[in-house]
């Protein structure tokens, strides 16, 4: 998997290992989440659900996100959404 140019990719890993980690709590699955599975067809991603990891992200990694500028690209599998995150979130 290649980085996106200008990502810290040790924070990029802090935000896939966390969102794993969340989306798993969430969901009360036992299997683990993994970087590449998909949010809607996968894991059931729904609108309720996004706003609590995004939330949840929040809080763990002490950021803020900027929700506006996601698109339906940012928010097709963990590693798309965790690049998005960690590029577009600021020191809470």
């Amino acid at each position: 998997m290649t980085q996106e140019a200008g990502l810290d990719s040790e924070f990029r890993q802090q935000v896939v290992d966390t969102m794993c980690t969340v989306l798993a709590s969430l969901l009360n699955r036992t299997d683990p989440v993994t970087e590449e599975m998909r949010l809607m067809e996968e894991l059931g991603m729904s609108s309720t659900l996004g706003l609590e990891l995004m939330l949840e992200l929040e809080e763990r990694l002490e950021i803020l996100i900027d929700v506006e500028r996601m698109g339906q690209a940012d928010t097709t599998t963990v590693a798309a959404m965790a690049s998005f995150v960690a590029g577009h979130c600021q020191p809470a």
